[in-house]
């Protein structure tokens, strides 16, 4: 018989290899049409020029590419361990949850106007880049990890108990690996955004570093430098996107093959922030994260002896809201631009996450649709909003539509990733069930994969809402003048501390209202599957 040659393995792990040439084919040729269809107004760049502008750089890269990659990888470690150990204490100690749950609210939610200064009057040299990388992937991975660490199956549980298991065995035995999928899908996400918190660092003041070459090239309006660098960013957060996915694969090769006996089981009722069994446990709760907020609040302003004149304790914030003369005044302003800043908000996140969640659902049932849209989707959600706007503003307005976009970027990233994992880890024998009963591929996603998905669209939730305010704010601050984050950046230039720091207060105060009322509909929507359940 005559053998039939068979492939060899290099040529073929070449042909795997050559597969992102398509998607970065059209890429490059949207880039040029648009490139061509905006040259009047000189902000998109051809990407040759880019290319020709990066290689007359490439004697700065270096110490810059070091000196911010540095400050992240700093932040990016210090970040998700301390979130990784509060989730299992969150885990582990239900009231540690209730009241330290909206103290991380409030880290991602403070706007970075109002603390930057005090960051850079606390902290020497690049300590303040690196909390702002800290503080930009902190709260995703802690969402994550509690996830995670809640999606064990409560008969999981009592079985490790029935044989005499303890809490901690528990926890290493099916908690731990449980929060793995869910743990890199926060860890991927947490790469883009400590690339940028360091870039929004060094945008503000630094001597070397990407954000540094950023604000040069604007300043001098070198466009095609400003995309260079801009992608350099992208390429950086996309290196260890695709590093934490890849270990996470290789620790996590059960994921989307273990048999599951119930359909949705991972919605429990455990999952979220108000885990509280009864409202006056809630209310404990709320008393105690104000609590620790006002006494670490006050600690930073007496330990390290700050100036009254920009640092506001929380008696000069009630006072300009409550007591003061002008305080019914000083409301009302903040009053009018707090329902400008929810409506950006929230029509940026209903557009950000029905348009995540529908490109989740195609590049889970595509690979070619994910090696398309993954890679823009990260270079999207790694460069620095500052830099873009200018652009969005051009191309969507100033208005609502601009800012709309805007906000949609915040939101989209976080929401695409943990979908995308949740999709991807419904046990292959739910699925099959479908399959086997005469079920389409679509009656598989919209009946088993999209239920398995819904604790991770909360989870998403929880980290999109707060992000979407933020986002609007920053929009608000550097497209239309109008809303919280205009007011923000107009009382800090006129040194209206007061103002600004009531204006911070009321942000952070709607972000953990509506993330709370996130975990109200969590409850309500968990308790209806119950009863499907029973």
């Amino acid at each position: 018989m005559t053998a039939v040659p068979m492939p060899r393995p290099g040529g073929f792990q070449r042909l795997r290899r050559l597969r992102f040439l398509p998607p970065l084919a059209v890429v490059l040729v949207l880039w040029t049409v648009a490139a061509l269809l905006l040259a009047p107004i000189r902000v998109v760049p051809t990407p040759w020029a880019v290319a020709t502008a990066w290689i007359g750089d490439l004697s700065i890269w270096p110490v810059n590419i070091l000196a911010t990659l540095r400050n992240a990888a700093i932040g990016y470690v210090a970040g998700n361990a301390l979130a990784i150990v509060l989730a299992v204490v969150f885990v582990r100690v239900e009231w540690a949850e209730r009241v330290l749950m909206r103290v991380a609210v409030v880290t991602f939610c403070v706007p970075l106007v109002a603390i930057t200064p005090i960051l850079t009057v606390l902290f020497p040299d690049d300590v303040p880049k690196q909390i702002l990388a800290a503080i930009s992937v902190f709260f995703t991975t802690l969402v994550a990890c509690v996830l995670g660490l809640r999606s064990v199956s409560s008969t999981m549980i009592d079985l490790v108990r029935s044989m005499g298991g303890t809490e901690g065995e528990i926890l290493r035995r099916t908690r731990v690996k449980a929060m793995l999928p869910s743990l890199f899908a926060g860890l991927q996400i947490a790469a883009p955004a400590a690339v940028l918190g360091t870039i929004l660092g060094e945008y503000l003041g630094a001597n070397e570093g990407l954000g540094v070459l950023l604000v040069q090239a604007q300043s001098a309006f070198q466009i095609p430098r400003a995309w260079g660098v801009a992608f350099t960013m992208a390429a950086l957060a996309g290196v260890v996107y695709w590093g934490t996915g890849r270990v996470g694969a290789l620790l996590t090769p059960w994921v989307g093959k273990e048999v599951s006996t119930a359909v949705g089981q991972d919605i429990q009722a455990e999952a979220g922030l108000a885990t509280a069994r009864n409202a006056g446990s809630a209310v404990l709760g709320l008393l105690g994260s104000i609590a620790v907020v006002v006494a670490v609040w006050w600690g930073v302003i007496a330990a390290f002896g700050l100036s009254p004149y920009f640092a506001k304790t929380p008696v000069d914030v009630l006072g300009y809201l409550l007591s003061d003369s002008e305080a019914a005044a000083n409301r009302s302003v903040i009053l009018d631009g707090l329902l400008i800043t929810l409506r950006d908000a929230g029509l940026g996140y209903v557009v950000g996450t029905v348009l995540a969640s529908g490109i989740a659902v195609l590049i889970v049932s595509s690979a070619g649709a994910e090696r398309f849209v993954m890679p823009i989707a990260i270079v999207m959600r790694s460069i620095p909003i500052v830099a873009m706007t200018p652009l969005l503003a051009l191309v969507f307005g100033r208005g609502l539509g601009g800012v709309t976009v805007i906000v949609t970027l915040v939101t989209f990233f976080p929401t695409l990733v943990t979908v995308a994992t949740a999709l991807r880890s419904t046990p292959a024998l739910a699925c099959d069930v479908v399959l086997s009963m005469g079920g389409s591929t679509a009656q598989v996603m919209t009946r088993v994969r999209l239920l398995y998905a819904i604790p991770a669209l909360f989870a998403a939730a929880r980290v999109a809402v707060p992000g979407a305010v933020a986002g609007a704010t920053l929009a608000e601050w550097l497209a239309t003048g109008e809303g919280l984050g205009s007011m923000l950046v107009q009382d800090y230039a006129a040194s209206r501390f007061d103002a600004l720091w009531s204006e911070s207060v009321v942000i952070v105060g709607v972000s953990v209202l509506l993330y709370g009322g996130i975990g109200l509909v969590e409850r309500a929507v968990t308790k209806r599957f119950e009863m499907r359940g029973r």
